[in-house]
């Protein structure tokens, strides 16, 4: 069974070679340090969200910024799946949060943490959501092909212990659609010899130094 993520295939869109390195052969790209304090944050939002799940209105930080409210029955650590036994694979990924719009239709929602208030959406995050959106319908929950991403931004030390954020939400028009095209054409490229290196990529520069079979 091939195993693929939301971020698995951002990688393939990014770069086929380094895909099929990563899931074929287990060789990843290079890590960069990154600051534990967006995983930190990312904990507390999600406890304080958690805290209002039996409710029927969204955490005051949100309210009269986003529709609906929070889905009373999010699975399982957010965890949703697609699974095609035919091929024998299957696309995963773990929602951050999910929003109940009403008359039985949802949209995902991630939440971001940023220095500054993003001008656009990245591509990344774009697919990201696209995927989710997908993973929602493929486990029967009604969308209305829109997502969201709600970015916090650091604002003012406000005292003892107290740091103000901006809370920014973004609303994403999504393409399930796009996201099964890529996963199978993903699931194509992994069952090929390995793609010739991206000339745009320096990962495949450097790993092309060593000898791939």
């Amino acid at each position: 069974m091939i195993k693929l993520s939301p971020s698995s295939l951002n990688l393939f869109l990014e770069c086929p070679r380094c895909f099929w390195l990563y899931i074929n052969k287990n060789i990843k790209r290079p890590e960069k340090p990154v600051a534990t304090i967006t995983t930190g944050l990312d904990r507390v939002i999600k406890g304080y969200f958690e805290s209002f799940r039996d409710t029927d209105k969204l955490p005051p930080i949100l309210q009269g910024k986003l529709p609906g409210k929070l889905m009373r029955n999010l699975p399982h650590k957010g965890w949703l799946e697609f699974v095609d036994w035919q091929v024998q694979a299957k696309l995963g990924g773990y929602l951050d949060e999910c929003l109940d719009l009403g008359d039985n239709f949802y949209a995902a929602l991630d939440h971001k943490t940023r220095g500054t208030k993003p001008e656009s959406t990245h591509p990344a995050h774009q697919f990201q959501m696209d995927a989710y959106t997908f993973l929602l319908e493929c486990n029967h929950f009604s969308t209305k092909r829109v997502a969201y991403l709600v970015y916090y931004v650091p604002k003012i030390f406000a005292g003892k212990n107290t740091v103000e954020f901006d809370v920014i939400p973004f609303e994403l028009k999504t393409d399930p659609q796009h996201v099964q095209k890529v996963f199978y054409e993903a699931l194509e490229v992994l069952r090929k010899p390995i793609p010739a290196p991206d000339r745009d990529c320096e990962f495949c520069q450097w790993i092309n130094t060593v000898n791939i079979k």
